[in-house]
């Protein structure tokens, strides 16, 4: 009875998220937001009608944040405009070579935070201003000083926005403004911009991968950048932490072999227990779509007490946001996640029935 109860739950929540989705997408379409022919010079048009700005991305930035960070910034000071490119934490040393200038401060760094209010706050690669940390103190309540820059599904109450759910990153989309733009992009700027890229199309892999995204790398290549010096960056700095993170995760892998699931899991105290990070088990989860009978990977890492956080990837034909839609979270069908205000255990045995529904009866697209 009780999973009966939460099949028809499933079921319903799914047909409310479609609903929801159909609405937004004629919403959108009729607001001319993402369909505008222009679109890309209504964003910019859009941006410059403001002076003082914050841009910032969400917390744990990946390259595609950082790129399109980076990318934002130049158009900005290229037009005059007072800009701070602000993040909540201090960026990895894997990931400083995007930013060899420091153009990225953390909040930490503004010991007075005055000068912080009153400005235009951007977010880009999310829409959600509970995943920029303290920068979200200085958007607005009615959010009039937000304005959005992102490649995600959503789902939100505020109009200045710019979602290009069919990009597969918001760096590939900040080349677009900068283009339009008809500005020039640094060697400076490129290089992070076209590691977004890189990343977010799980290196030129992924279903969102386009004639034009292989167009934009070719251009950006122009400017001098060395792609096997970004590809040693991204893939061959890890520190020893980090395998030894991948040996206490595989310890603990649990395989669900008639669903097609397997999944990682992992808590903070371990991970200080050797030494490691959460960054230092980033993209491990990856690792479970190697094997071919595997249609989704999940990892489920207990950040604090109460406070769970699920990472899931899934192969091409897998669409798993259904599932971390019902626990409030997003991203792309196949690359998403979400946030469970639960223990280790408790989470995975609510989160994992989801899961199942998501893989239960589709086919493998070959």
């Amino acid at each position: 009875m009780a999973s009966l109860r939460m099949k028809e739950k499933f079921f319903w929540q799914k047909q409310c998220n479609g609903w929801k989705k159909h609405l937004i997408k004629q919403y959108l379409q009729m607001s001319g937001a993402v369909m505008s022919k222009n679109h890309f010079q209504t964003l910019i048009d859009t941006l410059l009608k403001n002076d003082r700005f914050i841009i910032t991305t969400h917390t744990h930035p990946d390259p595609d944040g950082i790129g399109a960070l980076l990318g934002v910034t130049h158009l900005l000071r290229s037009g005059g405009k007072d800009v701070l490119s602000i993040i909540q934490e201090p960026l990895t040393k894997r990931l400083r070579f995007l930013d060899p200038e420091r153009i990225i401060k953390d909040i930490k760094f503004y010991i007075n935070d005055n000068d912080l209010y009153d400005r235009t706050v951007v977010l880009v690669d999310t829409y959600e201003p509970n995943r920029v940390g303290d920068i979200a103190k200085f958007i607005h309540s009615d959010k009039s000083n937000l304005l959005v820059i992102d490649h995600h599904q959503f789902e939100a109450d505020y109009l200045k926005y710019f979602i290009f759910p069919e990009r597969g990153s918001t760096a590939e989309i900040v080349y677009e403004v900068l283009s339009q733009a008809g500005l020039e992009i640094p060697i400076l700027y490129a290089r992070a911009i076209y590691a977004g890229i890189v990343t977010d199309s799980g290196g030129f892999r992924f279903a969102k991968t386009t004639p034009r995204t292989h167009q934009i790398a070719g251009e950006l290549l122009k400017t001098g950048i060395r792609p096997e010096e970004v590809s040693e960056f991204l893939y061959n700095q890890s520190p020893l932490t980090r395998l030894i993170a991948r040996k206490e995760l595989y310890r603990n892998v649990s395989i669900i072999s008639d669903q097609g699931l397997a999944y990682f899991k992992i808590k903070k105290e371990d991970l200080d227990a050797i030494g490691a990070a959460f960054e230092d088990i980033d993209g491990l989860v990856n690792e479970l779509l190697e094997v071919d009978a595997i249609r989704a990977g999940i990892l489920f890492t207990e950040r604090a007490p109460l406070v769970t956080k699920v990472s899931v990837r899934s192969k091409a034909s897998y669409n798993m946001l259904p599932a971390v839609s019902a626990f409030m979270g997003g991203g792309h069908k196949n690359a998403c996640g979400a946030t469970i205000e639960k223990d280790l255990e408790e989470a995975i045995k609510l989160f994992l029935p989801y899961a199942m529904e998501c893989v239960k009866g589709q086919e493998d697209v070959i």
